[in-house]
């Protein structure tokens, strides 16, 4: 490189607009790490310039700056967490597991990933963002099916600190840490998407049928939770995936970070937003 083209380069990165631009044309995770390791300048800019932090999801996008009416996912969290968002094919929906995570992949990793300033924690998992998600909780006994359907908001500790929008800190607490979300062998859990089509219950489930479209088309994301009712109880080991859960759990408390109590905390301030059951 000669000393004029070196000079120029020089320049360009010294000049905040144009090494803007340039940063957004990296991809996520490089802006949102080895990006910021460069230099103090750097990392001011990046933490500081409304393009960049929307980029990174931690800036909500107006509905009116949009334009165009697609939702965008998060492809950083949907890389990290990928049976929490839509599978890349319509055929093959993701089951909903803790296993598949990156954080729980080696035990170097959960650490890293679980501490209360990960980054992911404070991230958007869409933009423009959701402000709520819905939640179905069918409950299947020997007198029938009943549901309980209701939404949970932001997380108001996160809204008042001005990250506005749905992050994923509170859609993983709630499906980690809600006592209706396990894997065993009587209960079932997924998270379905308005992109995706949502499951059939049938003709003689006509009513929790329409409730659970209705939420679909009202809230881009709705958590379905199924349990059957067990007349007796037989112990049985836990899997693999709910072993992995509780092992995510566990670090929560190792590192002192709050546990069911959160989850306590959504159901009994936030209370039931709307509740329908039928026998």
């Amino acid at each position: 490189m000669t000393a004029t083209s070196s000079s120029a380069t020089n320049r360009v990165f010294a000049t905040p607009e144009v090494l803007e631009i340039v940063l957004l044309q990296m991809d996520m995770r490089t802006l949102l790490t080895s990006a910021q390791r460069v230099c103090r300048g750097w990392m001011d800019l990046i933490t500081k310039s409304p393009a960049i932090q929307k980029a990174l999801f931690f800036t909500p996008i107006k509905e009116s700056e949009w334009g165009n009416g697609a939702k965008t996912l998060n492809p950083l969290l949907a890389d990290l967490f990928p049976s929490i968002f839509p599978a890349k094919t319509r055929e093959s929906p993701n089951p909903l597991t803790f296993s598949n995570l990156k954080m729980t992949q080696t035990p170097t990793n959960m650490f890293p990933f679980v501490r209360g300033d990960a980054s992911w924690r404070k991230m958007l998992i869409q933009q423009p963002p959701i402000s709520e998600f819905g939640v179905l909780s069918l409950t299947h006994g020997r007198g029938g099916d009943s549901a309980a359907t209701f939404s949970i908001p932001n997380d108001e500790k996160m809204q008042n600190a001005g990250y506005g929008g749905l992050r994923m800190e509170r859609l993983f607490e709630f499906l980690l840490l809600s006592p209706e979300v396990q894997f065993l062998v009587y209960t079932r859990a997924r998270v379905y998407w308005s992109t995706e089509e949502p499951i059939m219950f049938g003709e003689s489930h006509k009513e929790i049928n329409d409730r659970f479209h209705q939420m679909m088309e009202k809230y881009d994301l709705v958590v379905y939770t199924r349990e059957v009712l067990q007349c007796s109880w037989h112990p049985r080991p836990p899997s693999a995936a709910e072993v992995t859960r509780r092992e995510i759990i566990a670090a929560y408390q190792e590192l002192g970070l709050e546990t069911y109590s959160k989850v306590e905390g959504i159901e009994k301030a936030e209370g039931v937003v709307s509740t329908s059951r039928w026998a």
